[in-house]
């Protein structure tokens, strides 16, 4: 063997070392090879580049979404992560397509295809030069934007989803085509998070699509119920109602004369005047903390006047004792007819007196769970559950205490938080056991968000010096018909847990 021919052999060896080690860009002088050994050097180069070439595909399928081509939630956190690595401010808005689930259901899921990549079309034809579009979900989108701030945005989206409205209206479309959104402004510098960003987009989100939520045309043979009917008739109904439980109060206000109705339990525990006193919002807003009252006023006056539907807050109310106590308080607006007043009904729910709260994860409990699951059975409903178990629990609790495994529960939950996205009611049902309920996801669209949650349920735990990842699994149960008594449907999805494969993290052994 020639020296020529020994030294060729060495740097095809060396660049094949280098690939094995993952260097990319390594390079082989195919010219400097002896004669006989150029032919394997040149097909080495060719398989080399033809598999770098489907790597690259095998990068972007993994971030590109497959019915729209844009980026799915894996490229939206790509992206996220860029930009939050660079500091720079954006605009996000977060956007949900209206009744998907009734145009899949009524036309088939290739009408439903079309109905998202024409909304898909419509928001690409008006973005920026700097901004991008994700499609994160079944029906959800999300646009970032660098230059526009947070009114040009909302304008702009009320713009073209008025176009798509009118444009459908006609009778020619299927069905009336819209779209519901929420807009945030972040500052990574600033000190804003990711977890922010999401929360704020997603509630204004959800509020927008009370507010405005275009309905579609009703077959002529439905069975049209009037809102009166939904309203309790009578006095003893309403009682029957607010003694159920004494933690929440709920009202009805006439927002045309001014009359409400209140419980018996409220009268009591915030020292109202009556069960029917006039001007009650003055009344409320007068036993409101001075801190929070402002902030009140101005949300219910947005009820009062129409501009918005439902109204959510969480804020400090002066109780019969003289003490300030922490309420949640809920209320939707139902407009008025020729024949019918205008009607703010609503719920307020005592926190000082709440015992259906998980104390570590700031959840509902299993009793919270099981009223939900009953409710929801004696009207008979169709419902969605995704149960998700943490493994390991006891082995934290016994390796680094009970301070820990809290927090790894209570991490996990505000995860499931995130991944849910507001969609719906979530508890923890006991030990390392969760639960979310859904009254408006069909089967896939269950489906599809249990697998998300397998993918980014349970961040990152630091545990003294250990990055803790908690292994979990996931399992879902859909029915029709909510038919049964809570406790079975609580045994078929730990059964269903049970027989669930675990998704991996740390060991502990």
């Amino acid at each position: 063997m020639n020296e020529s021919y020994r030294l060729g052999e060495q740097s095809i060896i060396a660049y094949l070392q280098r690939l094995a080690n993952g260097i990319s860009t390594a390079e082989l002088d195919v010219a400097a090879l002896p004669a006989e050994l150029r032919a394997v050097g040149e097909q080495l180069q060719k398989t080399h580049a033809i598999l770098q070439q489907e790597r690259r595909l095998l990068e972007s399928n993994a971030y590109i979404d497959p019915l729209t081509n844009l980026g799915n939630r894996g490229g939206l956190d790509r992206h996220v992560e860029q930009l939050w690595h660079k500091g720079d401010p954006f605009t996000c808005a977060y956007i949900d397509i209206d009744h998907l689930k009734h145009c899949n259901d009524r036309f088939g899921h290739a009408e439903g295809n079309r109905y998202i990549l024409s909304i898909c079309s419509t928001l690409s034809e008006t973005m920026e030069h700097d901004e991008m579009l994700f499609r994160i979900g079944g029906d959800e989108f999300v646009l970032i934007s660098l230059s526009a701030n947070e009114t040009e945005l909302e304008q702009r989206l009320e713009r073209v989803r008025a176009g798509l409205i009118e444009a459908s209206s006609s009778g020619k479309a299927p069905m009336i085509a819209s779209f519901s959104f929420g807009c945030s402004r972040v500052d990574p510098l600033a000190g804003d998070t990711r977890r922010q960003m999401t929360m704020d987009a997603d509630r204004k989100m959800y509020r927008y699509k009370l507010m405005h939520r275009v309905q579609q045309p009703k077959d002529n043979d439905a069975p049209q119920r009037p809102i009166v009917d939904q309203l309790p008739c009578n006095d003893r109904v309403f009682q029957a109602i607010s003694m159920s439980s004494e933690t929440r109060y709920p009202f009805i206000l006439n927002l045309d004369t001014g009359e409400s109705q209140w419980s018996v339990n409220a009268v009591r525990d915030f020292d109202l005047p009556s069960q029917h006193p006039f001007n009650s919002l003055d009344m409320w807003l007068a036993r409101v903390h001075p801190e929070d009252r402002d902030n009140v006023r101005a949300e219910l006056d947005m009820v009062i006047n129409g501009t918005w539907h439902f109204h959510y807050m969480q804020y400090r109310v002066m109780d019969a004792t003289g003490k300030y106590v922490l309420c949640d308080c809920t209320g939707y607006r139902l407009d008025g007819t020729d024949t019918e007043p205008s009607m703010y009904v609503g719920t307020i729910i005592n926190r000082s007196l709440a015992d259906t709260t998980d104390s570590v994860t700031g959840l509902g409990d299993v009793h919270a769970l099981v009223n939900a699951i009953g409710e929801m059975r004696r009207v008979a409903r169709e419902a969605g559950f995704i149960a998700i178990k943490v493994d390991d629990i006891a082995e934290v609790n016994a390796r680094f205490g009970f301070d820990a495994g809290d927090r790894v529960l209570a991490e996990s939950a505000a995860c499931l938080m995130d991944c849910s996205r507001g969609k719906g009611r979530l508890f923890r049902s006991t030990g390392p056991m969760f639960v979310a309920l859904f009254d408006e996801l069909g089967p896939e669209a269950i489906d599809e968000l249990a697998n998300e949650i397998e993918r980014f349920l349970g961040s990152p735990v630091l545990i003294g010096s250990l990055e803790y990842q908690p292994p979990i699994r996931v399992a879902t149960l859909h029915l029709n018909s909510v038919d049964r008594q809570p406790v079975s449907i609580l045994n078929e999805l730990k059964a269903l847990l049970g027989k669930a494969v675990q998704v991996p993290g740390t060991k502990l052994d």
